[in-house]
């Protein structure tokens, strides 16, 4: 693990696992364009959107005031870790708001890019900025499904929360999670994106493990 400091009172780690896939995946982006200026260019478009993705839930935690936060970034992506018991409404803004940061930092690049001339000329900004952008859109977009880990599937949980009890709202939130991580794997199949596909895949098994351990444990607190 390797300790980068602190923002406020916010601590930035990062994880091996981090840095291993963002080499994969700056090598393989090397196959694929034979451009080692452009495969690096991925380097700091994933560390850079993650890191502000997370910071979004960070942000939002602090303004509701429980505390500081610890972000991690590791394998795929990052979470954001903070020990608190939330209203329902609250852990629903906190999950919506890395995707929302997201969408954030890719508007604002590309107003910055193009209000200044510069950036326009500069062969790596030319690269850079549009990339960093469609990135982080992506980012957030996928990062929307209803399938937890991911912040859609939080944000789902979080909102029946909102009018049923928590086991209820667990209930009905696994199964979204499981027909819709389903029907997203299919389409992501037919559409040839393995490694999506497999990630996603990954998710709805752990949903389904969490509901076969529900329907032999009960929720917690029951």
């Amino acid at each position: 693990m390797i300790h980068l400091g602190s923002i406020g009172k916010t601590s930035i780690d990062v994880d091996f696992s981090f840095v291993f896939v963002v080499s994969l995946w700056v090598l393989n982006e090397y196959q694929s364009s034979k451009d080692i200026r452009v495969a690096l260019v991925w380097a700091p478009v994933l560390f850079i959107g993650i890191l502000v993705h997370e910071f979004g839930h960070a942000g939002m935690i602090a303004l509701f005031a429980y505390g500081s936060s610890h972000i991690i970034l590791g394998g795929i992506g990052g979470v954001t870790i903070n020990s608190r018991k939330a209203r329902p409404w609250h852990d629903l803004l906190i999950s919506l708001a890395g995707p929302i940061s997201s969408f954030a930092e890719a508007i604002v690049a590309l107003l910055i890019y193009k209000s200044v001339p510069a950036l326009q000329r500069d062969p790596m900004m030319k690269v850079f900025i549009p990339l960093f952008a469609s990135a982080n859109i992506l980012w957030g977009t996928f990062n929307l499904l209803p399938v937890s880990p991911l912040d859609g599937g939080h944000a789902m949980r979080n909102f029946l929360r909102m009018f049923l009890r928590e086991q209820t709202a667990f209930v009905i939130a696994v199964w979204i999670a499981i027909v819709s991580g389903t029907a997203f794997v299919v389409m992501e199949l037919l559409g040839q994106s393995i490694f999506v596909a497999l990630l996603v895949g990954w998710f709805v098994w752990t949903n389904f493990q969490q509901w076969q351990y529900f329907r032999t444990h009960g929720y917690p607190g029951d």
